[in-house]
């Protein structure tokens, strides 16, 4: 059985998503996290061409390229928003990715204008969860900086309230735990996360690569290790350390993964 490191193609941007996933798997790695860029990379037909790619996706992002169609009250844009969703699912199937990732919705400032401008999205998130539901994939709720996301009782609560059953999940960004004010190894104890995205901080610095900031990586490990944790450990760093020497960048990831988890 292969390890379960992971990296996502979002730190190798403006790459197409084929030469992303093949440097990853060139730097060692078995898994990957796809960030499509665009609707041909967010097709059920982009399977066939990742799977060349020597690599397995084992989750998706949904794109943020296209967060302004899921979370959009607008009764025109609705319709396309569920077709969009309905597609990513194929495509989570086709590619054997057992999570589709998405972030918390802003809700409405006024309360009095919640049915108007937030139901439509829960309805667009809860059509996205039924059919993750049916193929057997978890939607990852992750933790955000702002919003209902930012504590960890803030998205047990954001999840529990959407109230879509255990095929919605949380899952802990390090990064985003660390601008909320919010100790990273806390989080992950108290949410019991199912997916991950690891990156450092140092200062005013965010999303370094991992092991290059301040976080307590052993205690990241201890955490994760205290409740059982079985999923993917996925790397999404800011892609701006990955645009000169991407393979040496790469290698330089996946020692540091290998080397804290160590299976």
């Amino acid at each position: 059985m292969s390890n379960m490191y992971s990296f996502s193609t979002a730190a190798l941007f403006p790459r197409k998503a084929g030469e992303s996933l093949r440097l990853i798997a060139g730097a060692g790695f078995s898994h990957a996290e796809l960030m499509p860029q665009c609707f041909a990379e967010a097709a059920e037909s982009f399977a066939s061409e990742a799977e060349k790619c020597g690599i397995h996706v084992s989750s998706v992002h949904y794109p943020l390229a296209m967060f302004s169609m899921l979370y959009n009250a607008g009764e025109s844009m609705t319709g396309e928003a569920r077709r969009f969703g309905d597609g990513l699912v194929r495509l989570c199937r086709a590619l054997d990715a057992k999570v589709l990732v998405v972030h918390p919705h802003e809700p409405a400032k006024d309360p009095s204008h919640a049915a108007l401008l937030e139901e439509p999205i829960r309805r667009n998130l809860q059509q996205l969860c039924e059919a993750c539901a049916a193929a057997g994939i978890t939607l990852a709720i992750e933790n955000n900086p702002r919003g209902p996301g930012r504590t960890p009782d803030g998205l047990i609560n954001y999840i529990r309230a959407l109230g879509f059953g255990p095929c919605a999940a949380p899952m802990v960004d390090t990064t985003e735990s660390w601008e909320a004010d919010e100790d990273p190894v806390a989080f992950i104890a108290a949410v019991k996360p199912r997916h991950l995205h690891l990156s450092d901080y140092a200062g005013r610095q965010k999303h370094i690569p991992a092991g290059e900031g301040t976080i307590d990586w052993k205690g990241v490990k201890n955490a994760l290790l205290g409740y059982g944790y079985s999923g993917y450990y996925t790397l999404e760093p800011l892609y701006s350390h990955y645009l000169d020497q991407p393979e040496t960048a790469l290698e330089k990831a996946y020692a540091f993964i290998s080397n804290l988890i160590g299976v």
